[in-house]
């Protein structure tokens, strides 16, 4: 709160000439004072938002690995099922013209749903190994501090602005990772649908 500049000056200042001073002092300092509160109301918005694509980006790196896991397991199964029930080990050790366009199918079939479970297990392996700077994000960033202490007083002395720039470093790191998950993923998916149709036509034919 302000000193009312009429109590400070002089008794023989005209009333109205301090009011207008007062009332120019006061709405200077309501001006500041609503400044400060929209530079804390953009703050906490840019730190919501930086957070919700942090999240959207790890949630995406865990809906790939389930979705890769879900097409290892399912690619694993399905070739498992047409090699144990159609015959294609009785029909691959036949001579090449005794085979028929059914058991083909079932060889591509097999081919393919192999090569998309692979396919999906470069989706789901760590991206690990990779030699890094210190950071606060990465866990290989992280253990380049050489101790607990040099870890604490770094994060201890972080300012804003820095932690700023450090969630908008691990955003760009998450959504390269995403990159490399989500190409993996769309060819793996591409290969195992691929064999899934190969695998209905040696079941038809």
């Amino acid at each position: 709160m302000t000193t009312p500049l009429s109590s400070l000056a002089p008794a023989v200042a005209k009333p109205e000439v301090l009011a207008q001073i007062d009332a120019a002092i006061t709405g200077a300092v309501s001006a500041e004072e609503k400044k400060v509160k929209k530079d804390k109301v953009e703050k906490s918005r840019k730190g919501d938002l930086f957070k919700i694509v942090h999240d959207y980006q790890r949630r995406s790196i865990e809906f790939a690995d389930r979705k890769a896991t879900f097409i290892v397991f399912g690619a694993n199964a399905f070739a498992s099922f047409l090699e144990k029930t159609r015959g294609l080990s009785a029909m691959r050790s036949a001579p090449w013209s005794s085979w028929t366009v059914g058991g083909a199918c079932g060889e591509l079939a097999i081919v393919f749903l192999a090569a998309g479970g692979f396919t999906s297990l470069w989706v789901i392996v760590p991206r690990v190994g990779r030699k890094v700077p210190k950071g606060a994000i990465y866990w290989e960033a992280i253990r380049q501090y050489p101790n607990v202490q040099e870890w604490t007083t770094a994060m201890e002395s972080i300012t804003d602005e820095e932690t700023n720039r450090t969630m908008l470093e691990g955003i760009y790191d998450l959504a390269g990772i995403n990159v490399v998950k989500y190409r993996a993923l769309q060819t793996a998916t591409w290969l195992g649908g691929i064999g899934m149709g190969f695998a209905l036509l040696n079941i038809a034919l």
